[in-house]
């Protein structure tokens, strides 16, 4: 959906985080509802001034596409800790959800219900400080935004009423909380799935695994704060996220102002490792819009970039002109190399721009991604379109974007 850069202000001197929403790929009625959700976020996240949750400095729209300039957090998401650890023990995943809930508790006073709670969306620092981000699909309590957006989320952790796409509330971000929790303890999510529709049920009509046969040590108290937070029924939860926290405190034996275990996470950031054919072949392209200083640019970016796709996006921001930027990003996009040093199919720009275009209607600006990737992994134009189409769900959504293709 967007790009987020890490950026210094020099007004205040201070490192930032700017979130660039990728708005140039919708048109009509997708347009104008998307820029009113980067409103919703906006509106959301500037009222949340609080400890546990990441400051909203400024927002604005940046030639077509808006961007929101935020607290720069050093750290690391839960999600990565947990893929690098597996599970955290018990005093580290309670205190961190104990400062996510109070996040939400002061959110929720406000009448904003965050919507995506998730280990991607809660950021560690190193002196054990929690962070919650990313309110982009929050809801105001009086948003007049259509109720097609009550199903935004990450099915995983969407409480069984989000994922009926019924109006949702504060107890919906306490069910996600719940899923948090039993992932951060278990190193499993309770209601797992090959796809939306399998996580859905699960959701909706299946228990989830006891925790206790996961981690028989775990205490009594606490499973059954899970279990209450897991509820199906909003009505059978908590009453509110301090709620909450007072009864997993109280499971671990814990005072009201509880110390905070310190949770330090290191995730090695890894070197870019990009053939010496694929840097060859971007210097070259960069150089007809920079100069000679594009291998120097190269080099550069190639240090600190941990993707292709990331290297591109670098080198594209050193091109001045609107024009030329887009022009190499065609470039790459059709004849990338990838880290392997092996050469992708050639496919011709317009037919690149047709199909990431035929496919944003399918699937929104997450299309352009995908384009990228199934570049770097496709053989022929055949497989190539092929891959594109695996990721319409619908039979007749498929075969018309197939069809559209050919002609």
């Amino acid at each position: 959906m967007g790009v987020i850069y890490q950026a210094h202000d020099p007004v205040i001197d201070r490192k930032v985080a700017i979130k660039l929403i990728r708005a140039d790929l919708l048109s009509g009625e997708d347009h104008a509802d998307y820029l009113a959700r980067f409103q919703q976020e906006a509106q959301a996240a500037g009222r949340c001034m609080h400890p546990n949750i990441v400051a909203l400095y400024d927002c604005a729209v940046h030639q077509g596409n808006p961007f929101l300039a935020m607290e720069y957090v050093e750290g690391a998401s839960l999600a990565q800790v947990l893929a690098q650890s597996g599970r955290l023990s018990l005093s580290q995943a309670v205190a961190v959800i104990d400062q996510v809930l109070s996040a939400l508790d002061y959110a929720h006073g406000l009448g904003v219900v965050h919507r995506d709670v998730k280990p991607a969306n809660i950021m560690l620092m190193a002196d054990g400080r929690v962070k919650m981000t990313d309110f982009g699909i929050a809801r105001l309590d009086s948003s007049e935004l259509t109720q097609r957006d009550s199903v935004l989320g990450t099915p995983s952790y969407m409480s069984p009423e989000q994922c009926r796409g019924e109006v949702v509330d504060a107890r919906s971000d306490l069910f996600s909380a719940g899923v948090v929790l039993y992932e951060a303890l278990s190193g499993e999510r309770p209601f797992a799935g090959r796809n939306f529709t399998e996580v859905a049920v699960r959701l909706i009509h299946e228990p989830p695994p006891d925790i206790r046969s996961k981690w028989a040590d775990i205490p009594a108290g606490l499973a059954d704060v899970i279990d209450r937070a897991l509820a199906k029924q909003p009505t059978d939860r908590f009453t509110s996220a301090e709620a909450m926290a007072g009864a997993l405190r109280q499971s671990m034996g814990a005072a009201p102002h509880m110390d905070q275990t310190i949770v330090a996470p290191h995730i090695p950031k890894p070197a870019g490792s990009f053939a010496p054919a694929t840097l060859d072949t971007l210097a070259r392209r960069l150089a007809q819009h920079v100069g000679p200083i594009a291998q120097h640019l190269v080099r550069t970016a190639a240090r600190q970039a941990t993707t292709l796709d990331q290297l591109c996006e670098t080198l594209a921001a050193e091109i001045e002109q609107p024009e030329e930027r887009a022009q190499f990003r065609r470039e790459v996009l059709t004849t990338q190399t990838d880290v392997a040093g092996q050469t992708t199919v050639s496919i011709p720009p317009a037919q690149v721009q047709n199909a990431e275009r035929e496919l944003t209607q399918y699937l929104g600006p997450i299309a352009r991604i995908l384009v990228r990737r199934a570049l770097s992994s496709a053989h022929s134009v055949e497989e190539f379109r092929q891959i594109l189409a695996s990721h319409i769900e619908h039979d007749a959504d498929r075969n018309a974007f197939l069809a559209r293709w050919r002609s």
